[in-house]
């Protein structure tokens, strides 16, 4: 027996509706999953409030901190600036995960910094200052004998508080002249003070020397410059110093440069200087990164050393630039943070990472769909058919039994009655009559055939 003998037929099959429907439904729960997928790899929003480890009250580091917290206010982020002792503490505090990103000192990165960290961007030159009371020297400003540093020798010396850069470096420099091994030999005491003390203690004679490693415009250097009795070591070795450790760079702080009116310094000054740089951990969100790429490139600060057309640099950093600071470094910002809002123009970043694959698995969906849907309707349409087909040539057989054909007769009507209740699209609509009136013709062909057999 066939399968018409059977009942078999498509009568049971769901309707054009429901398969259309079934085929969008799998087409959006594709999408669906790939959004899932692709919602792996975003990137967290950017932080609201973000560290950032400066240095000493009054320094340049604190003021640079100050300009760059007006900077990310205007975009809609809170800087908190974290005063230190300096550096070394801000190595310590990004190490530890205390703070987000840190100005740091060139030359004073800790073995392995580069494992966890990052540098974004070096910004400034940093002189060392070497001022000394001239009655401790025995000399006048501008005698040979201070013109190194073994003039500071026997002197009790400010090198700047635990954990500053400035500690380092000067240690580092007395390391390369010999004097750190001869101290207690040469009578010279360093003593671990910085900032506004040392200022306070060289002016009033507790000291005869201090170093600092600052702008040239930090109002501590300009109280300095200004103080009788003072003088700044010119240090003529600071080429030889600047090739020895690549981190330096030999400077000229020239006459006149930091008060022109009062004439500060009175002569050019010979000095070495380390870069200050911004330094971030490797998981610092890259719209922190942006943003202080663009505050150090907006920050109108002088440069009182130097060209003034170094920085902001990528050159001058102790460990490898941060890809993402490169790529902002370079490019600057993308189309839509020079013409959105910050907060907007993060949101589209990172939902771009989301559109892209959509766009790439629903628009090859939503062109498979349709073929699909007309793929299952003609399916149908074609089942019917087959069934048509088999009546057909058992019909062009002479002796078919009238049992046989009265069975024909009987499946014709019922196909013609599940044919009537299925709705396709417009579309298909020559097809479905057609098949209709084929219908309709082999069930005439097949009553003909009863009659015959009468």
């Amino acid at each position: 027996m066939t399968d018409i003998q059977k009942g078999a037929g498509p009568r049971n099959l769901p309707g054009s509706q429901i398969t259309g429907l079934l085929i969008w439904s799998l087409a959006a729960l594709a999408g669906v999953i790939a959004l899932v997928i692709a919602w792996q790899f975003v990137e967290p929003a950017p932080p609201t409030q973000v560290r950032l480890a400066t240095g000493a009250p009054g320094g340049a580091y604190e003021q640079v901190g100050i300009r760059y917290r007006d900077w990310f206010a205007e975009k809609g982020m809170r800087l908190e600036p974290v005063v230190t002792a300096g550096s070394m503490e801000n190595w310590d505090l990004l190490l530890a995960g205390e703070v987000d990103a840190a100005l740091v000192q060139g030359g004073t990165a800790p073995v392995d910094a580069g494992l966890q960290l990052e540098a974004v961007v070096s910004i400034a030159f940093e002189p060392l200052f070497l001022f000394y009371r001239r009655d401790g020297i025995g000399v006048e400003s501008g005698d040979a004998a201070a013109n190194r540093l073994e003039a500071l020798a026997g002197m009790r010396i400010a090198i700047g508080a635990e954990g500053s850069g400035t500690r380092s470096l000067v240690k580092t420099l007395l390391a390369e002249i010999g004097l750190a091994e001869r101290l207690e030999e040469t009578g010279t005491e360093l003593l671990s003070l910085g900032g506004a003390a040392a200022v306070e203690a060289l002016r009033a004679g507790t000291i005869d020397a201090a170093a600092f490693v600052m702008a040239p415009q930090a109002p501590l250097v300009r109280q300095l410059l200004a103080t009788e009795g003072l003088g700044l070591v010119d240090l003529a070795q600071a080429p030889s110093f600047a090739r020895r450790l690549p981190y330096l760079s030999a400077v000229t702080l020239y006459e006149g440069v930091a008060d022109p009116g009062l004439n500060l310094p009175p002569a050019d000054l010979r000095m070495v200087a380390p870069a200050t740089y911004i330094v971030v951990r490797k998981d610092t969100h890259r719209s922190v990164v942006q943003l202080l790429i663009e505050a150090a490139q907006r920050d109108r600060t002088i440069h009182l050393v130097g060209t003034g057309s170094e920085f902001p640099s990528l050159d001058y950093t102790d460990i490898p630039v941060g890809e993402d600071a490169r790529y902002f470094f370079e490019r600057g910002p993308n189309f839509l943070h020079r013409h959105l809002p910050f907060w907007a123009a993060s949101l589209l970043d990172r939902l771009a990472i989301l559109i892209i694959p959509l766009l790439t698995v629903i628009i090859p969906l939503f062109r498979i769909a349709p073929a699909a849907l007309q793929w299952s309707v003609r399916r149908r349409i074609f089942r019917w058919y087959r069934q048509i087909r088999v009546i057909d040539e058992e019909i062009v057989q002479r002796g078919v039994p009238r049992a046989r054909l009265e069975s024909d007769l009987a499946l014709l009507e019922r196909l013609d009655q599940d044919v009537s209740a299925t709705e396709v699209p417009l579309s298909y609509m020559e097809e479905f009559y057609n098949l209709r009136l084929h219908i309709a013709y082999m069930r005439q062909r097949v009553k003909d055939a009863l009659a015959e057999s009468e």
